[in-house]
């Protein structure tokens, strides 16, 4: 008997994936690079310049203070005559705001090109979702979901290592400082022209046909009410995200004194250890179910939360990096299409949207203005105790709200038919 697509191999699943969303997979790992060498050295590189915490809290916040004007029109937008024009100019958009970044960094400008580069992430952060939605069936969904969030983890590896090793073999070829300006800089530049070849696959990607004549916002009390308890967990946790994450690099360099070298490899180790867990869970979401195993998870990492907030032990520190990243985020693919599987095909860009216009205020708006706030008050302490509130309180809704709605792949799951092999 042929193995189903829900067992350990992923071989029958990848065959099964469209064109559409092999292309979006491609764009995701250059992307995926591109970004995690920013995610380590943007903020260091304002830092080296000068700029104070404020205003990198506010450069990192108003790209998706951007999102949240301009998410929800797209979203409506692209529901009704599809995701691919989106998808192509956002991927486009993207690579010269980062450019105008790297030749102009005055803080004017950076906000400018930070306003553009929302723009950019409100057509491709709002619109990847439900493409992978749209190209997978019910048996490979959580495969796809999870295979694309293994590759935007498991290229940070890439990402990271070139974002640690650049700047120093730079810093020792100039004989100058890696985290001085031009090492930093350089590396950025690395970083946009990944971006940009991140941007070609788009253009392979087939368009989407109108995807229904109802409206895509909620028609009735009972939508809006699911689009509340869909939206409120969410939001949580993306404060508290944003509260903590674009900050570990500055974490980890100002309070442990490490360089871009040290903590490349740091980032780089995570991003494999959660891209092999992110592949676990189709299986764990079969056993438990999607709304269990995202409880479970991210409950889970809380404990290693708080040793990064309070412990001053660089080993211990690590240990509970490595724990909180790999718990919090192995289940974000389970999460995801446990979302937009609640919810009427023409509205899942719209969902998306609010998902993505919420989180954006979160992690990118309120989390990283009002952690900046904190951190020149009271350190990094008072920051991730904060996320940690914001993440109880997030994923405990998420849990009283969705405990009781039935998941029919779990229970064909349980079939002897579909057992798993001994």
């Amino acid at each position: 008997m042929a193995a189903p697509l829900a067992r350990w191999s992923y071989g029958p699943v990848l065959r099964s994936f469209t064109p559409t969303a092999r292309a979006f997979l491609a764009y995701t790992l250059f992307n995926s690079i591109g970004f995690d060498m920013l995610n380590l050295v943007f903020n260091l590189y304002l830092h080296s310049l000068g700029h104070g915490r404020d205003l990198i809290g506010l450069v990192n916040g108003v790209p998706s203070i951007a999102v949240l004007l301009v998410g929800l029109p797209i979203g409506i937008w692209a529901d009704r005559i599809g995701y691919r024009p989106f998808l192509v100019a956002g991927a486009f958009l993207n690579v010269v705001a980062l450019g105008g970044m790297a030749l102009w960094p005055a803080p004017a400008a950076l906000i400018g090109f930070s306003i553009l580069r929302g723009l950019a992430w409100a057509c491709t952060w709002v619109l990847g979702p439900p493409l992978l939605m749209a190209e997978s069936t019910p048996q490979n969904r959580v495969h796809l979901f999870a295979v694309h969030s293994a590759i935007m983890m498991g290229s940070g590896f890439i990402g990271s290592l070139l974002a640690g090793s650049l700047p120093e073999a730079l810093a020792a070829r100039w004989q100058v400082g890696p985290s001085s300006p031009g090492p930093l800089r350089a590396t950025f530049g690395v970083a946009i022209a990944f971006m940009a070849a991140a941007a070609l696959p788009t253009l392979l990607i087939r368009s989407q046909a109108p995807l229904g004549h109802r409206s895509p916002l909620p028609q009735t009390r009972a939508e809006a009410l699911l689009f509340l308890r869909l939206l409120l967990p969410s939001a949580l946790i993306a404060f508290g995200a944003g509260a903590m994450v674009v900050f570990f690099q500055l974490f980890f360099n100002l309070r442990f004194g490490m360089d871009p070298g040290e903590i490349g490899i740091l980032f780089a180790l995570g991003s494999v250890a959660t891209a092999l867990a992110t592949l676990v869970t189709p299986r764990l979401s079969q056993r438990l179910g999607k709304v269990r195993t995202v409880v479970v998870t991210e409950l889970a990492s809380i404990p290693f939360l708080l040793l990064l907030a309070y412990s001053r032990h660089l080993p211990l520190v690590i240990g509970a990096y490595y724990m909180r990243q790999v718990l919090m985020n192995m289940a974000s693919p389970v999460s995801s299409a446990f979302l937009l599987e609640q919810v009427r095909p023409e509205q899942r860009a719209t969902l998306t949207s609010l998902h993505a216009m919420l989180g954006s205020l979160g992690r990118g708006g309120l989390g990283p203005v009002v952690s900046g706030w904190m951190q020149v008050r009271w350190d990094f302490t008072g920051a991730f105790t904060l996320t940690t509130v914001a993440y109880v309180l997030g994923t405990s809704l998420f849990y009283l709200f969705f405990r009781n709605v039935p998941e029919p792949e779990r229970v064909r799951a349980k079939a002897p038919t579909e057992a798993p092999s001994p």
